[in-house]
Formats: C-alpha cells, structure tokens, sequence
C-alpha cells in the first residue's frame, strides 16, 4: 500500500546489506521502492526485486524502461552497488582494479546516463550516490577503493551543477562503517609468506574487518536516505560514521601532510 506522497526509487545493490536495508526501510514508508542486483528476481524481499548489471548497460537500459513501464515515472535513483577491494598497489591485479572502478565509478555513470534524462523531461528527481569516508584519504592497502569513490565525489559535484538548470539534484552521503557484509564480498589479495608486505597487510586487513563488525546499523543510514526525499534541496555531502572516522577528515584538512601520514601509519600499525 503507497501513500499520497510515495516516491518510485530505484536502489542499486540492494539484494543485501546496506542496500536491502535502505530499500527495506523506505518501502517500509510506504514508497514504490525497486531494489536491484544481478540475481536478485525471486527472492523474497519488501520492495519490488529487478534484475540489473550496473557493468552492463543494456541491463540498466532495460530495468529503467520496465520501471517506466509500470510506474511511469522514477523519482529517486540512488546508487549504492559496489565492491570492494584490499590489495597493496604493487602487488594489484589490473583486472580485480578495472572490476572496481567498472562497477564503483563506471556503474554509476550507466546508471545517471539511462535514468537522466527522464528525470530532466519531469523537471524533477535525486540521484543519491554512496561515496564513503574513505574517499576522502587514500587509505593504505585500500587505495584503489579510495580513489574508486574519491571519483563518484568528483563525478557528483560535476552533476549537481549541470543538472541545476533542469530542476534535477544530485548528492553524495559518506558512510564510515558499516555492519554489512562488505568483508564477504571484498576482493583480497592472497599473499604469500615471503611477500614483503605480508605481515603488514594482514594486520591491516584485521583492522578494516574489525572496523566494520563495530561500524553502524545501516538503519541509520535508511533513516538518513529517507529524510533525503523531503528536502527541498540537498547538500552535496552528507557524512555519517562515527566521531573519530568524521574527525579524521577534518584533520586530514587542518593537519600538515605529513602529521596526517604519521597518524595513519600509526592506526594501521604500519612500521
């Protein structure tokens, strides 16, 4: 059952996780909510389950028009598909690193592509893009994953300007950690005994999979995307993780480059 002001949205990567929790909550609010993954039709979920490649833009393509089809219009698409990724640079395999930015960067392009230019002939619509705190700082052993949303940043505040004009917003919200099962699914790199960068990668990786286990409910970020659809007009950044995760980018900020280096190299215990 919708309610009077319900939105069609579309969430990307919602088959777990964040993304099923965001979805799940505002279909809860009463929202025309499509949820979408590569395999995700059958299962039982809340909101409408869509097949969809955010790799593929025929996928994309067709999931849209389906969409348009039986809601004749989107209101909100927000992008959350993404994957991660711990690799030191030099021992990263090109093609795990083109998968990620595939998905993380180039996902998100096919995605505002298929869906923009309904939202500028309606004059209306949000494109929520999930960045992440780590975008702000290249993080070691996650750098590529990093760079992969420092890029959706870029690519959001060059959207939001361009699309002013046409009455359609677009904003980033940064999450810290998250209680999902992004350890599951990040690719990793297998090192071996002897390589140089083996002790430290595995304390390091310890540490990032620990900072998830205690990171925050996704709930709090459903509430967050909620909220979202209300306003009339969106920031560009909307960051929530916990209070040493936000600090440390005002530090990264206030703090000379090589002070910050050395507080990060202390976190991770890199000698």
């Amino acid at each position: 059952m919708t309610c009077i002001m319900s939105k069609v949205i579309i969430v990307t990567g919602a088959s777990t996780g964040l993304g099923e929790s965001i979805a799940n909550h505002l279909a809860n609010k009463g929202h025309i909510v499509y949820g979408t993954s590569r395999n995700i039709e059958g299962q039982a979920k809340k909101f409408h389950t869509l097949n969809m490649d955010v790799t593929n833009t025929d996928s994309i393509e067709n999931a849209v028009q389906r969409i348009i089809h039986e809601q004749g219009r989107i209101d909100v698409w927000v992008n959350n598909a993404g994957l991660g990724i711990a690799s030191p640079i030099e021992t990263l395999s090109i093609t795990d690193a083109s998968r990620v930015f595939d998905t993380n960067v180039i996902g998100v392009v096919r995605c505002c592509q298929a869906v923009l230019p309904h939202l500028r002939a309606r004059r209306s619509g949000l494109i929520i893009n999930i960045s992440s705190i780590g975008s702000e700082m290249g993080l070691p052993y996650r750098g590529l994953y990093s760079a992969s949303k420092a890029a959706v940043d870029r690519i959001t505040e060059a959207l939001r300007t361009e699309l002013a004009p046409f009455g359609v917003q677009a904003c980033i919200v940064q999450p810290g950690g998250v209680k999902t099962d992004i350890n599951k699914n990040r690719i990793k790199v297998d090192l071996p005994a002897d390589n140089v960068y083996k002790e430290s990668f595995d304390i390091t990786y310890q540490l990032i999979d620990d900072s998830v286990s205690a990171g925050l409910e996704p709930g709090v970020f459903a509430t967050l995307i909620e909220q979202l659809l209300t306003a009339k007009e969106v920031k560009r950044c909307y960051r929530i993780g916990k209070p040493m995760e936000k600090l440390s980018v005002l530090l990264k900020r206030l703090l000379p480059a090589s002070t910050f280096e050395n507080m990060i190299k202390k976190h991770y215990k890199l000698k």
